[in-house]
């Protein structure tokens, strides 16, 4: 038998052994940066933008939509969102098509406030990204914020792609149907289609947060990555759970009324939060454990 044959079994159980001790090492280092304390104040400074990133949505929604498009946009979103939150967004957006006379004022008011508030939620998810690394945001005020600004961009392109697939894809998908005459096929190809391109999108947006949040001295891009993997995958589990857990079971509008969508929303955006910073803290332990068996492997050679 080659020697090869032999070794394969052992660096399979080698890798899947240090893989298991980089998540254990990264969640006791998640509870020791208490990250989910730390979620909780992301979630909170996510929540207080959503507001205004709604306000320039709804100017620019109002200027271009009607009540029908409306249905279609929540409909959609019900797929992914939890109910109270559709229903939140539901209202907001009727509001929004009864009156067209301030679009442009709301559009340029969202504009100013959905550019300070994002940008001061993804330099909170910075500062939380460093604390992951243990080390100390040292970048200025001017260049932490523009760096929140990229965030913020990749992750509203990761949005953006989510709500084009969901609300456009359908009409895409219809019109090139009829356009070949194989309605069927089309269907279904774009069905295989659009979750793969969802789940790279989001994987992206990830990608960018966990690259660009923390301030180390090397860094290194990658969208595959074993934080971002990590993050994408609890939170699309999180996400679905929580949906469905609030559909089924959860008495939110019962407890709580009017405010449930708020409660609701606030627990989604805080299992967002800790999913991302559960992906940093892996990234941070992966990256300490190939410094770990880089020195070992010198030692060796010496």
């Amino acid at each position: 038998m080659p020697p090869a044959w032999n070794t394969c079994p052992v660096n399979g159980k080698r890798a899947l052994g240090s893989t298991w001790q980089v998540l254990r090492r990264a969640v006791a280092e998640a509870r020791d940066d208490d990250v989910p304390m730390v979620a909780q104040a992301l979630a909170y400074s996510l929540f207080l933008a959503i507001p205004a990133a709604a306000l320039l949505a709804l100017g620019i929604f109002s200027l271009v939509a009607d009540a029908g498009t409306v249905e279609e946009l929540v409909g959609r979103m019900q797929t992914v969102m939890p109910e109270e939150a559709t229903t939140l967004l539901r209202q907001s957006l009727e509001r929004s098509t009864q009156s067209h006379g301030g679009g442009i004022a709301m559009t340029v008011v969202g504009l100013v406030l959905a550019l300070w508030t994002t940008t001061s939620a993804a330099s909170t998810l910075m500062s939380a990204t460093t604390k992951a690394f243990d080390r100390k945001d040292r970048r200025g005020f001017v260049r932490k914020r523009l760096v929140a600004l990229v965030i913020v961009f990749a992750l509203g392109v990761g949005a953006a792609l989510v709500l084009s697939l969901l609300v456009f894809g359908p009409h895409v998908e219809q019109w090139v149907g009829g356009a070949t005459g194989v309605p069927s096929l089309v269907a279904w190809g774009w069905w295989t289609l659009q979750w793969p391109l969802l789940v790279a999108g989001i994987l992206f947006a990830f990608a960018v947060a966990l690259a660009l949040g923390p301030d180390v001295d090397e860094r290194r891009w990658q969208v595959v990555t074993p934080g971002a993997v990590t993050a994408l995958v609890v939170w699309l589990i999180a996400s679905s759970g929580f949906a469905i857990y609030t559909s089924r079971f959860g008495s939110y509008d019962k407890s709580w009324g009017t405010i449930s969508a708020v409660v609701v929303t606030l627990v989604w955006l805080w299992l967002t939060s800790a999913a991302l910073l559960l992906g940093a803290e892996i990234n941070a332990e992966a990256q300490r454990s190939g410094g770990r068996d880089g020195a070992a492997a010198s030692e060796r050679a010496a």
